[in-house]
């Protein structure tokens, strides 16, 4: 099933590429996208994991992690307020586990960049992702990162658990060049 969308319908203000100090994993089973699903965590020096910001507002970002919970968009306050979030470091909401580790990421002109992923104790098992679940990634990464060649994003999707020794590189990078 899909996400009905923000209560706000407005678009982003502003959307811009990212490269995170984090690892990309796949993990869980998820229903909708019959396999594991993405989550981010701490990495070595050399951890990269592409993503894109959106500059939305504080109430989209309250409904986006409550949709990514599988909560509904009901006016619930879930997440503390952009403001509160941008003074730490990361915040755990209770009650949520799939998503439940919201992050502050760093600073982009006067906006603190959040995200978020799993806690490393709620993570779920290394899992398989899906094709259309990774056709839909590699989208993303093809649009935000037009320069990067199909290799480079096989050669980045291979580093990640749950595609290393999950998925051949022939079948993900036939994957990647139908995306």
């Amino acid at each position: 099933k899909m996400n009905p969308g923000c209560r706000d319908p407005r678009p982003p203000l502003d959307i811009r590429p990212i490269t995170l100090n984090f690892e990309l994993f796949f993990g869980g089973h998820f229903e909708g996208w019959d396999g594991a699903v993405a989550f981010i965590r701490r990495g070595g020096m050399n951890a990269k994991a592409l993503g894109r910001m959106y500059l939305i507002t504080d109430e989209q970002f309250n409904d986006v992690v409550l949709q990514e919970n599988g909560r509904r968009v009901d006016c619930t306050r879930l997440v503390p307020r952009v403001e509160q979030l941008a003074g730490g470091k990361e915040y755990l909401p209770p009650g949520l586990k799939t998503y439940g580790h919201l992050l502050v990421v760093g600073k982009e002109a006067a906006h603190p960049v959040l995200t978020f992923t799993t806690t490393e104790n709620d993570a779920p098992p290394i899992g398989r992702p899906s094709e259309p679940y990774v056709k839909i990634i590699v989208a993303g990464i093809k649009e935000t990162y037009p320069s990067m060649e199909d290799r480079e994003i096989v050669e980045y999707l291979l580093r990640a658990d749950g595609v290393r020794g999950r998925i051949q590189p022939d079948q993900l990078a036939n994957w990647v060049a139908k995306s």
